[in-house]
């Protein structure tokens, strides 16, 4: 075998290995897809598509850090929007999720660099405003959103909690929740944006009524919880 046929045999190998470790993710079983991976990249560490999928089944194994540790690498690839564009997407999330906000935003802008008409990152970095109190940003970020999908049920939703925790709109924001439940009526958080609005609007007796459905759907979401006790408080007393 010549050098060539090795180098065919090789890649060959590689590939099929990566198949099979997305076969096994796919199939849930992230330890088993892990070794696979690790296999592969092992060949070529600096490979952006073998950090990428050892970083998303370390995510899925919760190992956030070391998740974060090969999906960095990989959104630097400049060869792949992909894997460049979920890999900031993935490390966004994660650092959402470490309260390492100016990381997560920084992660949000560079896929909106990418792709300017993401719906995920619009909603992502307007969240990351939303939980440092930049309402402001938030808005302009949920508005663009709007323009380019004015009927899916998350961006009605963000949109109506946003008005709902500044206290404006409020007819605006009942009318956009009520929107929202109409398309994802099984969605808890839109339950408990639209039991908030009615709160901040004094409606108690509409706002129990919400927040009742949306707990029974999701009864160990903390901020559910709160607003649960919040208005059952109001509603008592």
């Amino acid at each position: 075998m010549n050098v060539m046929e090795e180098a065919i045999q090789s890649k060959k190998k590689k590939s099929e290995l990566v198949e099979r470790g997305i076969s096994l993710f796919k199939a849930r079983k992230y330890k088993e897809a892990l070794e696979i991976f690790k296999e592969v990249y092992r060949t070529n560490p600096k490979d952006p598509e073998y950090n990428y999928y050892i970083g998303l089944t370390y995510l899925n194994l919760g190992n956030y850090d070391a998740a974060l540790n090969h999906l960095l690498h990989s959104a630097k690839d400049n060869t792949s929007y992909f894997v460049a564009l979920r890999s900031n997407m993935l490390c966004g999330y994660i650092y959402t999720m470490k309260k390492e906000y100016k990381l997560a935003e920084n992660c949000f802008r560079e896929v909106l660099k990418i792709n300017p008409q993401s719906v995920s990152a619009l909603l992502a970095i307007a969240h990351v405003f939303e939980k440092t109190g930049r309402y402001d940003q938030s808005l302009i970020y949920l508005k663009k959103a709007m323009d380019i999908d004015p009927e899916n049920p998350r961006v009605l939703n963000a949109l109506a909690y946003i008005y709902a925790e500044i206290g404006i709109n409020l007819g605006e924001a009942t009318r956009l929740a009520r929107k929202a439940i109409s398309l994802d009526p099984d969605s808890p958080e839109i339950r408990d944006t639209l039991a908030w609005v009615y709160y901040k609007k004094g409606e108690i007796i509409q706002a129990y009524n919400e927040i009742k459905q949306a707990i029974s759907l999701m009864p160990d979401n903390e901020e559910i919880k709160q607003h649960y006790k919040e208005i059952t408080s109001k509603l008592q007393g």
